[in-house]
């Protein structure tokens, strides 16, 4: 019996009729969909040795009358594959399922019929690049696993307190000095990096051969540390900081109230949406502490200017604004919902969201949707793939429900989270992904009420096979889903974590912020 992650919809075998065995000389139909394919069968299938000339074996065919965009269908019988579908991206699709098949049974494969789409549009996967930079190979290697698993949004978190990660000419030292910390939580090592504008078309261009999309997100008006440490001006008390060392929520955070401000976001956002043709980036907007916004002179000026009440609605004003430009320019824009809903009716009802958290905002979230706004599954418990296995196991995320509602068509889609943190390489993103990136996958394809620990534990061998074909460090059974005393002892790991001394930082310097304050006059 084939074991396929994400399940198809439909599979059927017959052992008793002829199915298809791939050779190395044999050909795939030629088309831009069957690259990928392509190497895979060098790589994995060199040593098969055919006598005479290749043929097309694996024949890729174009069928208008297919009724969904990503969907396609796949019959292996009397020597040979074929794939059918509306579109190209449909195609790559079926050829990723025909790797498991050929890698699973050894090459040879029985006759099957498969009929097959996914369940949700927006299938995807988010790297914290900011906290920690991964190199350009490591990010090909993620973009690799992602498209095995057909998930089809990569999503880039770029910026962050700990590291500015993308060149912008515009203003140079965002990459000169924002891109450096003096050390980090391991080691009290330094840490560096940044993409030029030429890597990141490089990975743009390497994730739409396999048709993923790239989201980048430069996340305001929090998480900007880095940024002011470069330009002092974009915070409220135009404060001199260094690029923040280890993780927190930090309190220091742009001013809505300067012009300033708007003028370099707008700035940075018109050499963003040069590299990234998709379309589509996320601002941010999660964990923007409100502390300087309160104290400040311009922010206060401005509430009164819109007939703003509270610094939740600033926030909105803020966010909505950027989002008003992206649309002057023909993008759209995501942010995450988190905690920042305060003032949600202010919000643009086309900005979609992240939804992090569900807890106690579900009548806002029904209110949300009934304005239209567009929702992506990222829930913290359990698609946060930097927790500890012993708070999101491998069964809890196999048996949460992927839609956000009752219905399915209210749900954009799902999405699986890499903050790193404390996962420095990739050695580690590797552990702590597989196999619960392969049961998010199967959440978000597969079709409704399949999808649960049961299903996916029953192909978990195979599933492991078709890791160590590409050499990745998973995380075994018994750590995937650990026992009550493992599960203590990761738990207390991330107590350890929340309650990190950043807390006890953020005290001592709102005090500071405080007296500056009154000291100015302000």
């Amino acid at each position: 019996m084939l074991n396929i992650i994400p399940q198809p919809v439909s599979i059927l075998e017959n052992h008793n009729k002829e199915g298809f065995k791939l050779f190395a000389q044999d050909t795939v139909t030629p088309m831009p969909c069957a690259e990928d394919f392509i190497d895979f069968k060098d790589k994995f299938f060199a040593d098969r040795i055919k006598d005479g000339e290749g043929e097309e074996t694996v024949i890729l065919t174009l069928d208008g009358s297919a009724e969904h965009e990503e969907g396609y269908t796949l019959c292996c019988r009397d020597g040979k594959a074929y794939i059918n579908a509306k579109t190209d991206t449909g195609l790559f699709m079926g050829l990723q399922t025909l790797k498991q098949m050929l890698l699973q049974c050894g090459g040879e494969v029985p006759y099957t019929e498969i009929n097959d789409y996914p369940r949700f549009e927006y299938r995807g996967f988010m790297l914290d690049s900011g906290r920690y930079f991964y190199k350009i190979d490591d990010i090909k290697r993620i973009v690799d696993l992602m498209a095995l698993h057909k998930l089809n949004v990569f999503h880039w978190h770029l910026t962050e307190d700990q590291g500015w990660r993308i060149e912008i000419k515009k203003y140079p030292l965002l990459t000169e000095k924002g891109s450096f910390r003096n050390h980090t939580n391991f080691g009290f090592k330094s840490h560096s990096g940044y993409y030029t504008q030429d890597d990141v078309r490089e990975i743009v261009d390497y994730c739409h051969k396999r048709k993923i999309k790239v989201i980048p997100e430069f996340d305001i008006p929090g998480h900007t540390v880095s940024a002011i440490a470069c330009y002092p001006y974009l915070s409220c008390f135009d404060r001199k900081l260094k690029v923040a060392t280890h993780w927190g929520v930090k309190h220091d955070i742009l001013c809505a109230g300067k012009e300033s401000t708007y003028e370099f976001v707008f700035g940075v956002l018109d050499e963003i949406m040069e590299l990234f043709p998709d379309k589509i980036i996320h601002i941010g907007g999660d964990e923007a502490v409100k502390t300087r916004w309160r104290l400040c002179p311009h922010c206060r000026e401005e509430m009164k200017k819109h007939s703003l009440e509270t610094e939740d609605e600033l926030q909105m004003y803020f966010m909505s604004r950027v989002n008003s430009y992206l649309k002057e320019h023909g993008f759209s824009s995501i942010m995450w919902n988190y905690n920042e809903i305060g003032g949600a009716r202010l919000l643009q009802p086309d900005i979609a969201w992240t939804v992090c958290s569900l807890s106690g905002k579900e009548d806002v979230v029904r209110e949300e949707l009934g304005r239209g706004r567009k929702l992506i599954n990222t829930s913290s418990f359990p698609y946060y793939l930097d927790f500890p296995y012993g708070w999101n196991s491998l069964e809890r995320v196999c048996d949460a429900n992927a839609a956000l509602t009752e219905d399915d068509g209210e749900t954009w889609g799902v999405e699986g989270c890499m903050w790193t943190e404390y996962v420095p390489n990739m050695k580690k993103l590797e552990f702590l992904a597989f196999p619960r990136l392969g049961a998010i996958a199967e959440n978000a394809w597969a079709e409704k009420g399949y999808a649960s620990f049961g299903t996916f534990s029953q192909k978990l061998n195979d599933y492991y096979r078709l890791l160590d074909f590409y050499n990745v460090n998973y995380a075994k059974a018994q750590k995937a889903v650990p026992s009550a005393f493992y599960k203590a002892v990761s738990s207390a790991w991330f107590n350890r974590r929340v309650l990190h001394w950043q807390g006890l930082h953020n005290l001592i310097d709102n005090k500071k912020v405080e007296i500056l304050a009154k000291k100015t006059g302000k």
